[in-house]
């Protein structure tokens, strides 16, 4: 008689968003490493690495409604039904206050990350199975703001904000839906020279920035069966920092 093996994501049809690099990246490797069918949803294809270890690759502009209306269909037709949906791309703003901001800039990032986090649990759901699992990428920018971060901030907030109701919608049919929300990770998106580098080694409890390891395993965690109560949470990862500060730390701010 075979045991269930806690954690396991042996057979899951998984989607995963911006899987190309990054978060999206880590997350699939481990998918693959759990035996889990992997659908790659980017618009650059994903080391060769992870398709020889059997991921699948479609490319895909979540900008664009009748690109992911499309990739879910063809999605559907090659892995079955899905079990998770990791939604993990997005990007940053300008770095500009408000007063200063740009509104192109402004009309790009909320195209991906509130418009492409739209489509993906607008049209998503239609290719589920009950009980599956929907993850999206949010930031502890949607959390606490801080200058210059307005439109980051903002769109993030709207993640978990939409990320939330879709929890109530679909818990109907047993599917439950959560946002991560990282502080700074060293990614491509954040060079070894931005502030928040330093700042993440210097605000954060654990004294460090995250690496991508440090989130693996949340999205296992959440895809998995283990967490099938959980749903319209946002868990945060990011090393204690809006827990609060040491007097040291205090200290130097006080200056």
């Amino acid at each position: 008689m075979e045991t269930s093996v806690p954690f396991s994501l042996k057979g899951k049809a998984v989607f995963v968003t911006g899987g190309a690099s990054g978060i999206g990246l880590g997350t699939c490797q481990r998918f693959l490493q759990e035996k889990a069918q992997v659908i790659v949803a980017d618009i650059q294809a994903p080391p060769q690495s992870l398709l020889d270890a059997g991921a699948i690759f479609l490319k895909v502009d979540v900008t664009d409604r009748d690109q992911v209306v499309d990739a879910f269909k063809k999605a559907e037709a090659t892995i079955g039904k899905l079990h998770v949906i990791v939604h993990n791309a997005g990007k940053p703003g300008k770095g500009t206050h408000l007063t200063d901001s740009d509104e192109d800039v402004l009309d790009d990032v909320l195209a991906l990350n509130f418009y492409g986090t739209y489509y993906i649990l607008k049209y998503g759901p239609g290719h589920m199975l009950d009980g599956g699992s929907i993850i999206t990428t949010a930031s502890v920018a949607g959390l606490q703001q801080n200058e210059g971060f307005f439109d980051y901030s903002a769109t993030k907030a709207a993640v978990i904000s939409m990320t939330k109701t879709a929890a109530v919608e679909l818990g109907t049919r047993g599917i439950r839906c959560n946002a991560v929300a990282p502080g700074p990770v060293s990614t491509p998106m954040l060079p070894p020279g931005h502030i928040l580098n330093s700042l993440a080694k210097n605000l954060s409890a654990l004294g460090r920035i995250a690496s991508v390891d440090d989130l693996v395993g949340v999205y296992h965690f959440l895809a998995s069966d283990q967490s099938k109560y959980i749903t319209g949470q946002t868990l945060v990862v990011d090393g204690g920092r809006l827990a609060g500060f040491r007097t040291e730390i205090l200290g130097r701010l006080a200056g």
